[in-house]
């Protein structure tokens, strides 16, 4: 759920080829080329699928039950796969059954295989894990910040754990948990709205890595988020969220920056890559930006996707393998909420071998549109459009396969919609 979202870049010099933007050629030996697609769920009524891999190559996928959509309790969906994504289990809610949440949802896997989970109500947010793969779940209610849009989760540990949300007016809080994120007592502003220089914009993803300091006082900790002067930042801390200091990530620019969530990864060994949406002469564009020392500086901004319409963008990276998807319309060039009745918009996917430095050619990883018309990025502003939410997911697995999951409009299915996923090469 999103009050506002808005993502903006400055256009760079590319190279078309086919509709696609290309920089370099880092497709490389290796490099994905077509995809396995299936089907989650096209029963649950649901959107902004989040994907994530544990260590023994469990799959997971989660996507909210509808803000208070059933009472007492709506607990968001968590679907697994033990066998590589080719078929898929809708785990019980077990705990979580009847408390609250349905409005956003996010979970992450530690390092044990655990599972941490938010689940948000607006009022808070219930937060809950599981140690036995989603069967059954221990539950909080209230994860302690209260009034809360837009949450994020992310482990360190199986007992340190990080939580990211949006409130109004403080700014964007991250909130720290020592048993496995079923309280969270530490709670630290991260950004204040004069780092987000006046926007009121819910962040992008959290990410954490551990450190070598008891109860995780050495992790570190990372939030991305846009500002309303044209650019995108990164608060970043690395005595386990204590304090943060916030850098640029794309630097302020006279476009807007807030229709879409930035998004950054975690490579390992302290490299991070960013990806977000920007919106220059009325067209819309990805770029990239990367890090080598956890978020400290960063490379300068750089475009990836400029031409067609794309949105929602999301990356994913694990050594020198780094993944980007997006949903992608070949059909015009403009924004996504302006695009013709007739655009079809593509689950799309681009790979760098490099860490991130060149990319290969855009690929197509569902012949099949995932929808048909404007995609309205506007968050509780919108009227229609609004199927695909605010965002897909990828991540890689442990063979250093890319594994994604998105929505795809569906007026046959019984929930309107269907989850996917798609596995590569």
């Amino acid at each position: 759920m999103r009050a506002r979202s808005k993502i903006v870049a400055i256009l760079a010099t590319v190279v078309l080829t086919g509709g696609m933007a290309i920089v370099g050629s880092g497709g490389g030996a290796g490099a994905t080329s077509s995809f396995n697609v299936v089907t989650v769920s096209s029963t649950t009524n649901t959107s902004e699928p989040g994907v994530d891999v544990a260590p023994d190559g469990t799959l997971y996928v989660n996507g909210p039950a509808g803000l208070l959509s059933n009472l007492p309790g709506s607990p968001s969906y968590v679907f697994r796969s033990g066998n590589g994504g080719s078929s898929w289990t809708l785990t019980p809610p077990d705990l979580r059954t009847n408390l609250p949440g349905g409005g956003d949802s996010d979970i992450s896997v530690d390092n044990t295989g655990g599972l941490h989970m938010t689940d948000l109500w607006l009022g808070s947010a219930t937060v809950s894990r599981s140690t036995d793969k989603g069967q059954t779940w221990l539950a909080n209610p209230i994860q302690g910040v209260v009034v809360q849009d837009r949450q994020w989760i992310a482990a360190a540990t199986s007992t340190s754990v990080y939580h990211a949300t949006h409130q109004i007016p403080s700014g964007l809080v991250v909130s720290k948990s020592v048993d496995g994120g079923l309280t969270f007592p530490i709670n630290v502003i991260a950004a204040t709205p004069v780092d987000q220089t006046g926007c009121v914009c819910p962040p992008g993803n959290l990410i954490a890595a551990p450190g070598t300091g008891l109860l995780g006082t050495s992790d570190m900790v990372g939030l991305v988020y846009s500002t309303s002067s044209g650019g995108v930042r990164f608060a970043r801390s690395t005595n386990g969220g204590l304090t943060f200091t916030n850098v640029d990530v794309g630097p302020a620019s006279s476009d807007d920056t807030s229709t879409n969530f930035p998004v950054v990864a975690d490579a390992g060994n302290g490299h991070l890559v960013a990806t977000w949406l920007g919106v220059a002469g009325g067209a819309s564009n990805v770029k990239v930006s990367t890090s080598t020392n956890w978020g400290a500086t960063w490379s300068a901004p750089r475009v990836i996707v400029g031409s067609g319409t794309p949105v929602y963008p999301w990356i994913a990276a694990r050594g020198n393998h780094v993944s980007v998807v997006l949903y992608q319309s070949p059909d015009a060039r403009t924004t996504p909420d302006a695009v013709p009745a007739s655009a079809r918009f593509f689950e799309s996917y681009l790979e760098s071998t490099d860490g991130g430095t060149t990319f290969g050619p855009m690929i197509t990883v569902d012949p099949t549109p995932a929808k048909t018309g404007p995609v309205c990025t506007e968050g509780i502003n919108c009227s229609a459009g609004r199927e695909l939410g605010d965002f897909q997911q990828v991540a890689i697995d442990n063979a250093d396969h890319a594994v994604l999951t998105w929505i795809r409009v569906d007026p046959a299915a019984a929930a309107g919609v269907r989850v996917m996923f798609a596995k590569g090469d």
